[in-house]
């Protein structure tokens, strides 16, 4: 080429010279052979070709993966000690520099003096080169870069020698592309290697003749509760429950006969017996050494226990929904039950009442008829107040408004009330509490109600004289509360009615003593709600004692079951208002 040459016109080498580059080029092909990197290829290449041209100073300039810039790399220095200008330095894809026009135009150039060259703009302003060739690297018809040949002095090189650099821009084109694969490929294993260990799925592959474990990932390990090791060579069948065994073998057929590809609804079995409940995404592969098949795993334990949990729930919703419907029968025969509970004090307030409007009644008589009238409408008021917490426990156990608690202090919370009505009527009340009674969730209010119903009926029917005592055992999983009582006692036949709503032991004991027979039934459901029991044992003219057996609760696990379940239904009692009395432990 001329000075400043432009094209690949270059004259023809002498025998002497193609023998040498011939064994040059043995050399570098040896060294894209044995070298693993980048730059020890292009060092190989520099080191054979400086056998072939004298120069001071070799680089590349590789294109970018976007194709916008090129990289400039410096790879041969004729002093090794001396500084590497413009390593890593972008150069722009333009005109203005040698190395971007020879991009643009894929033609090599030569200059013998760089400094009679104004056309271009130095790209290593700050190397002190006299003269330079540059010629493309173009492999498979792709331009890759640029192969850099410089000196420190003028007219360094003849048209020889640029004919030598071309060829060994040819195969240093061919190592570099070469190369850049090879690390692509390198690359894309290690991100399809760290995707497969980091995935979220078991992913495994299987010997297609042998049916064993070739490989696992992380998630296969953690999730089986085996190690690698003891996962590679191991049976894939071995992974799945026994009675899923021989249809796992058929999902292999069929998926090496490409049926069926999509495996749902398997059981595997962990190294801990556990279940692993699963749907697999299989895929045969063709590798270097073999067929296999890629099996991707999906762990659905979590989405079965969830469809579990709601075929639960529904369970529970139909058992609720016939208990509400029990309830609205039950509505309907407690208000027909009802209607004469109220009509007898209204009758005699209203009777009373017409009593009072004549003008030559007695004032003694008067005063009497006052006296029924408020004593009637204390009961009706009472009555109904007694309704409307019956009918509300009756319907929900949600009004249950739990807190750790002690019974004793529940107890001592009515004792001076239940003192005063003991010793108004001289009766002798006594309290004997188990010290091994411990704290149980409870809803203080609504045991108050209880403990006061039953110590105000055992006093209510103790004659003057007698004797009522309030004891408490703990019998390790229970807490008994017992009321005794020295009075009449209560009849073997209207013992399973007594916690019935309105029953009344006997007609005329009723009106002795009064009472709606709403008490018992309203403690009944109380201490179910508690998912307690309560029962009665007599024997008619020796007393009787009251029992409330309450369960040791003191974990969350009651709370949740006193909010969705407000049945309060147990074993030893009948269903409704009415209900067993036997007690069971």
């Amino acid at each position: 080429m001329a000075d400043e040459s432009i094209g690949n016109d270059a004259s023809i080498s002498s025998p002497a010279n193609r023998v040498q580059q011939v064994l040059a080029f043995v050399e570098i092909a040896n060294a894209m052979l044995d070298a693993t990197d980048l730059d020890r290829i292009l060092s190989a290449i520099t080191r054979e070709v400086s056998r072939l041209v004298d120069f001071d100073v070799s680089s590349v300039a590789i294109l970018t993966p976007d194709k916008q810039q090129l990289v400039h790399r410096n790879i041969h220095k004729g002093d090794d000690t001396a500084e590497k200008f413009g390593e890593g330095r972008l150069v722009p894809i333009d005109e203005k520099s040698v190395i971007g026009w020879v991009v643009i135009h894929r033609e090599s150039v030569h200059r013998p003096n760089i400094q009679e060259c104004d056309r271009f703009k130095e790209v290593l302003s700050e190397e002190p080169l006299k003269s330079d060739m540059v010629v493309p690297l173009i492999s498979r018809g792709e331009l890759i870069g640029t192969l850099n040949i410089g000196s420190y002095q003028l007219n360094a090189f003849t048209e020889a020698d640029v004919e030598v650099i071309e060829n060994c821009a040819k195969f240093a084109s061919l190592a570099i592309d070469h190369t850049q694969l090879r690390l692509e490929a390198e690359e894309l294993g290690n991100r399809y290697k760290n995707l497969v260990e980091n995935a979220n799925d078991i992913i495994m592959l299987v010997g297609k003749g042998t049916g064993k474990l070739v490989e696992v990932n992380r998630k296969c390990e953690s999730v089986l509760g085996y190690s690698r090791d003891q996962l590679i060579g191991r049976s894939y069948f071995e992974l799945f429950a026994e009675e899923e065994q021989n249809q796992v073998r058929r999902d292999l057929i069929n998926v090496l006969t490409q049926r069926s590809m999509n495996i749902v609804d398997r059981k595997m079995l962990s190294r801990d017996g556990n279940l692993v409940f699963v749907d697999i995404n299989a895929n045969v592969i063709t590798l270097q050494d073999g067929v296999y098949i890629q099996m991707i795993v999906h762990n659905v334990s979590q989405r079965r226990m969830l469809e579990h949990q709601i075929i639960v729930q529904n369970k529970n919703l139909q058992e609720i929904n016939k208990k509400l419907t029990d309830v609205d029968q039950m509505k309907t025969e407690f208000l027909a039950n009802i209607s004469h509970e109220l009509r007898t004090p209204l009758s005699i307030i209203i009777a009373y009442s017409e009593s009072l409007k004549d003008p030559e009644l007695p004032e003694e008589s008067r005063k009497q008829f006052l006296e029924v009238i408020s004593e009637n409408g204390a009961n009706l008021l009472t009555l109904i107040n007694n309704l409307l917490d019956l009918s509300k426990l009756e319907v929900s156990g949600q009004l249950l408004k739990t807190s750790l608690s002690h019974i004793h202090d529940v107890i001592n919370s009515v004792w001076p009330q239940m003192e005063k009505r003991a010793k108004t009527k001289n009766v002798d009340l006594s309290f004997v509490p188990d010290p091994n009674v411990p704290v149980t969730y409870l809803d203080n209010s609504q045991i108050v109600q209880v403990i006061a119903c039953l110590i105000q009926n055992a006093i209510k029917f103790t004659d003057g004289g007698g004797a009522v005592s309030v004891e408490t055992v703990f019998t390790g999983n229970e807490i008994w509360v017992m009321v005794i009582d020295s009075g009449m006692g209560i009849r073997e036949e209207e013992i399973p009615h007594i916690f019935e709503t309105f029953h009344q032991v006997d007609a005329s004991s009723s009106r002795k003593w009064g009472g709606l027979g709403i008490g018992l039934a309203l403690a009944r459901h109380i201490v179910e709600l508690h998912k307690g029991r309560i029962w009665v044992e007599s024997q008619y003219g020796s007393g009787s004692t009251f029992t409330v057996a309450l369960p040791l609760e003191t974990e969350q696990a009651f709370l949740d079951n006193a909010s969705t379940d407000g049945s309060g239904s147990q074993a030893e009692p009948a269903g409704g208002l009415g209900g067993s009395t036997i007690p069971k432990t």
